[in-house]
């Protein structure tokens, strides 16, 4: 086994559009006409099982084993009867996953995500049976996301954006990123639910052989003002959101394995 170093420096240019995924895809291009919403019965079929049979127990023995990732303040999501909308950092590879098998559970989750995460052979016909909606790139195919975005918040499901778009593994900060995404919430009436992602120090007798860990917390529901506008709820989530988000970052059991320096 292999010791873990930290304070392994990674230099960046701008935070608001540097990728540390690696995953070194050739992204598809998204056409209009992407089922967001699919209609034949046996694809509805094939992932509800595929999820809620194969994926969710998987992932749960391997968090056991493997993730360790910790949940905190699901209180605040247990009573809310609408659709909402989960808006969090951005840390690493399987944040996607961790929503619908750690957060939300039996309620379906739908993750808006950058068009690599369809167009891994093979793998995108799991990541779209799982939820993966990808941002389209012309004004048609931006019009049904959105139109699905409304559908799945009034049938009392999630969607999840990490507005900060890019993966910065194990990264201990808050970047910048826009409201926009917050409109999503504000313009369907339905909170906005902040969750962060924090990382702990590996304990038991190979620690020094271990990554850090994972601890997600879930904030209070950000409930839209009817008095406001939606551009208006949309700043005022934005903020309420990074300020959670900063508050829980910030902490020194925030445990940094890499350090993050600009160029």
């Amino acid at each position: 086994m292999k010791k873990i170093v930290y304070g392994k420096v990674i230099e960046y240019q701008d935070e608001l559009s540097d990728d540390f995924a690696n995953t070194k895809i050739v992204t598809e291009k998204i056409p209009a006409n992407f089922p967001y919403l699919p209609k034949n019965i046996w694809v509805k079929v094939a992932s509800f099982l595929l999820l809620y049979v194969v994926a969710i127990p998987i992932l749960n023995l391997m968090n056991l084993f493997h993730f360790r990732i910790k949940i905190h303040g699901r209180k605040h999501i247990k009573g809310l009867k609408t659709g909402y909308v989960l808006y969090g950092n951005h840390t690493a590879y399987y944040d996607a996953f961790i929503p619908q098998a750690f957060i939300t559970r039996w309620r379906k989750v739908y993750i808006i995500a950058n068009p690599d995460a369809v167009s891994i052979p093979f793998i995108k016909h799991l990541t779209k049976a799982l939820g993966a909606w990808p941002l389209p790139d012309t004004i048609k195919g931006t019009m049904r996301l959105l139109e699905a975005i409304s559908t799945i918040l009034k049938q009392k499901k999630v969607i999840v954006v990490y507005p900060e778009a890019h993966i910065w593994p194990f990264y201990t900060g808050i970047r910048s990123f826009p409201s926009t995404s917050f409109q999503y919430a504000s313009r369907n009436n339905v909170p906005a639910v902040p969750i962060v992602t924090t990382y702990r120090a590996p304990q038991g007798l190979f620690k020094k052989y271990r990554k850090p860990a994972m601890d997600v917390f879930i904030g209070s529901p950000i409930f839209p003002n009817p008095k406001l506008n939606y551009k208006e709820n949309a700043r005022i989530m934005h903020q309420a959101t990074r300020e959670f988000m900063i508050s829980h970052a910030s902490k020194p059991t925030n445990v940094s394995l890499y350090k993050y320096v600009q160029k």
